[in-house]
């Protein structure tokens, strides 16, 4: 069939199959994370963790964490996340600023913060220039920290099954990490592969895996 101006117009078939293209098209568009929405105040959620070589030794060894809510250090609001060897202080775009040990005192330090760049999607990378700060005398070094998005899938871990961006952090002193991120949904990650190389300053080679056993819940 022809419309006036000569040109063929679509068979109502041949439209319907444009229409389910497009339909389509939208439908497997990649997914992406717009921003980090973190746990409630007072909220905790457990790990198991397995540690070998510079890590140290375990196997299933439950980690209980604790969202502590909003603190202000040195002139800013982080929030602080207590875990099983101290505290991580973090932006609410969840780039870490300070690690603290048990007793409060400062145990490394990024500037700036060691971080996601939102949103996240499929294939993304970014690399970061960063000074690190070990321990409380001001010692500094250099970072550089090279970052991929390498996949959206799926993870199943002892808490259960989840859609997970799986985010690959690599720095300059050898180590990888790994991390299945639910950053909207969760606030937390559902798995996470830290890796240390045999010349790490850290102890040398070593693995660690955290894998989630229950959401953040508020008892």
């Amino acid at each position: 069939m022809s419309s006036p101006n000569g040109l063929s117009r679509p068979t109502g078939l041949a439209a319907m199959a444009v229409s389910a293209l497009l339909v389509a098209s939208c439908a497997s568009a990649p997914p992406t994370a717009e921003r980090y929405v973190p746990p409630p105040t007072g909220a905790t959620w457990s790990y198991s963790v397995t540690s070998t070589g510079s890590f140290g030794s375990g196997v299933n060894v439950k980690a209980v964490m604790h969202m502590a809510g909003p603190v202000v250090r040195e002139g800013r609001t982080l929030l602080q996340y207590d875990t099983p060897a101290g505290a991580t202080l973090q932006t609410d775009k969840v780039g870490v600023v300070a690690v603290l040990d048990r007793n409060g005192r400062l145990m490394m330090s990024y500037d700036p913060p060691l971080t996601y760049e939102w949103p996240l999607e499929v294939g993304k990378t970014w690399t970061q220039n960063l000074t690190l700060g070990i321990g409380a005398n001001g010692a500094t070094m250099p970072m550089t920290a090279h970052w991929k998005v390498e996949a959206y899938e799926d993870v199943t871990v002892p808490a259960g099954t989840f859609k997970a961006w799986r985010v690959v952090m690599v720095d300059n002193f050898g180590f990888k990490q790994a991390t299945w991120s639910v950053p909207a949904q969760l606030g937390v990650f559902a798995k996470r592969i830290s890796e240390r190389s045999a010349t790490h300053p850290q102890g040398g080679a070593g693995t660690q895996v955290f894998e989630l056993l229950s959401v953040p819940t508020i008892k």
